[in-house]
């Protein structure tokens, strides 16, 4: 047992999380040369693949050039310093060309030198070498200032490795190698457990001198003691792939958001001076993770600067209703046990130590809300609305329940519902059903399921079949897959409506590609996945096999393809969707002749159909 008088008044781990956020006032541990001081509370960096071939290149002392290119907070520095590390040096303190080891050369941030003609020379030294000797050289760079540089030094090489890894994730002509580290995901296999346990692992969470979590008092452990359970991990893995399809997630911005999910602003002796004066009721569910992650505590400015975060708030977690959910925080009485846990159910715990009433079988600040009437779990608060006969008393719990308290702002049901996605997903189903019924995307999982079945190169038919169904209804109205994807005439997509999901009625049809023409498969394969961690979630539908040719579907754009396919009705606005939608037609159409005979989608006809018009005249201009 450790002994009290060694223990800190603060975790190491609170600070270095305080410090890695970038939505507190500290933010150096969100930047790699501050990296040593969180390396000391949090122990050794998290291995990516990437960093893991550069290293393998450094031992092998094959000649050549590694050019990493993407965002800030990718990870490009800490790959960096894996390979000077690799090769017996360190992490030059200067951004330009060093000579880090005998024949191996680090330029560590090409934007960060002076302007533009010391970008060039450094560049061009770079090349020069690769051309010349046996030298090792890896650079760091954004992609407009390698655009920038390569627009005077007219470098075909250089220039053509960029725009394919730009395009694809990775490109390698001859001795060089450009990787888009912007296509690395940290939901990635593997990437996404060590990232958690990096913040979350039990050993950095013992407790501080005085510490009240084993009071049922302490928000951050019990955060960070929910975000080891592999359950909970899965959920927010599915919740940070939906933000990845509205932003490019990097390893920084992830960590930042779970930094701010585990601790917030708080510090170990705010909570133990909030302990000493309230006891349990100093602290509730709108400190728990599950808000936190999508912003709870934030004014919508700080939200801004996450664009991860933006985009998880997408899938409105706690804003989708469920009747039968909704029911069992009005009355636990027939739910699962594991969800009268959540609640704070007294039948299931003996009463905590200080005998409130409004508190008993709470276990943690997780289960209880703030209200008028004091803090309560949520089985109280369920109980307050429906069997008091107090009027005030109802109408303050209602209060708290739709409208929450005036600090956070968070409704109870709200917190109710996010909970629940997180740590009951069993009890509601599965993953998958929890996913279907509390978040505003239906389809996701199905999405992730096509993904991983096109990566392993399996039979997706029927899926093909499914896509085309729900295209066809999206830019036509006609739905069925029979005749294949229908091309409408650029001129009828959407002319009545821009950007949003409303064709035009009735569409000429410019032509039809059969479904056995038309494949999907995953935006990363190949190379890159080889060198970079990735995660299958999106997919590509693609004519002939052709990059030209395909349309790349993320959740949203799945999501109004499946709905327009089993519902055929009005399915939202989107309007970068429909943009994306817009080219992939004009582009079929530029690539596809045109039929012979001039048909019409008329999905007003009964039954909705296809309708040929025979004019011979108009038929054999066509052909000429």
């Amino acid at each position: 047992m450790t002994d009290p008088r060694d223990l800190p008044d603060e975790l190491p781990v609170v600070a270095a999380l305080r410090s890695l956020s970038v939505f507190s006032a500290d933010q150096a541990g969100a930047y790699r040369e501050h990296f040593q001081r969180l390396a000391e509370a949090l122990g050794a960096d998290v291995p990516t693949r990437l960093a893991q071939h550069v290293a393998a290149w450094a031992e092998s002392g094959q000649a050549g050039a590694v050019v990493l290119t993407g965002n800030a907070g990718t990870g490009k520095t800490a790959v960096a310093e894996t390979y000077c590390h690799a090769v017996g040096g360190d992490l030059p303190a200067g951004d330009d060309l060093h000579q880090v080891a005998e024949g191996r050369w680090v330029v560590k941030d090409l934007s960060g030198l002076p302007d533009d003609a010391a970008r060039r020379s450094t560049l061009q030294a770079v090349l020069n070498g690769l051309e010349t000797g046996s030298d090792q050289y890896l650079v760091c760079a954004n992609e407009g200032v390698l655009r920038d540089a390569l627009d005077i030094l007219d470098h075909d090489g250089l220039a053509s490795a960029l725009e394919q890894a730009l395009r694809s994730g990775a490109a390698e002509v001859g001795k060089l190698v450009v990787v888009n580290v912007n296509r690395q995901r940290p939901t990635a296999p593997g990437l996404w457990d060590a990232l958690l346990d990096f913040l979350v692992r039990e050993e950095l969470w013992s407790g501080c001198d005085g510490c009240p979590f084993d009071l049922g008092i302490c928000p951050m452990r019990s955060n960070a003691d929910a975000l080891r359970n592999p359950r909970v991990r899965e959920q927010l893995r599915t919740l940070v792939r939906l933000g990845a399809g509205e932003a490019v997630p990097t390893i920084r911005e992830v960590l930042s958001v779970l930094a701010w999910a585990v601790v917030g602003d708080r510090t170990c002796k705010h909570v133990k001076t909030a302990a000493r004066d309230m006891e349990r009721a100093a602290f509730t569910a709108t400190d728990g993770y599950f808000t936190r992650v999508v912003g709870g505590g934030l004014t919508l400015e700080a939200i801004e600067r996450s664009p991860l975060m933006s985009g998880m708030r997408t899938a409105q977690l706690g804003h989708v209703s469920d009747l039968e959910i909704d029911g069992w925080l009005r009355d636990t009485t027939g739910s699962p046990d594991e969800v009268r846990l959540l609640a704070g159910d007294p039948s299931l715990l003996d009463d905590g130590p200080d005998g409130s009433l409004a508190l008993a079988g709470s276990r943690s600040p997780l289960d209880r809300v703030r209200t008028k009437q004091g803090t309560m779990t949520f089985h109280h608060l369920g109980e307050l609305v429906s069997t008091s006969e107090d009027p005030t008393k109802v109408d303050d719990g209602l209060d708290a329940l739709v409208s929450g308290d005036r600090d956070s702002n968070a409704p109870a049901q709200v917190l109710w519902r996010q909970r629940l996605y997180f740590e009951a997903s069993q009890a509601l189903g599965s993953a998958d059903v929890a996913s279907r019924r509390l978040l505003g995307y239906r389809y996701v999982a199905d999405l992730v399921r096509l993904a991983q079945k096109a990566a392993r190169i399996e039979d997706v038919v029927l899926e093909i079949s499914e896509l085309v169904r729900g295209l066809n209804f999206l830019v036509t109205g006609f739905s069925s897959p029979n005749e294949g994807l229908v091309v409408p005439d650029p001129a009828c997509l959407f002319a009545r409506d821009p950007g949003s999901f409303r064709p035009a009625r009735p569409s000429l049809v410019y032509g039809l590609v059969p479904l056995e023409r038309l494949s999907v498969r995953v935006p990363d394969r190949g190379l890159v996945e080889r060198l970079l961690d990735v995660d299958h979630v999106d997919v590509e539908l693609a004519m002939n096999g052709r990059d030209d040719l395909s349309l790349r579907i993320r959740p949203k754009m799945y999501e109004a393809i499946r709905e327009a396919a089993d519902f055929q009705g009005p399915v939202g606005q989107g309007v970068a969707e429909m943009n994306d939608l817009r080219g992939f037609y004009s582009r079929l159409a530029s690539a596809e002749v045109a039929g012979d005979a001039i048909r019409v989608a008329d999905p007003d006809s009964d039954p909705p159909a296809l309708v040929k018009v025979n004019l011979p005249y108009f038929a054999t201009s066509r052909r000429a």
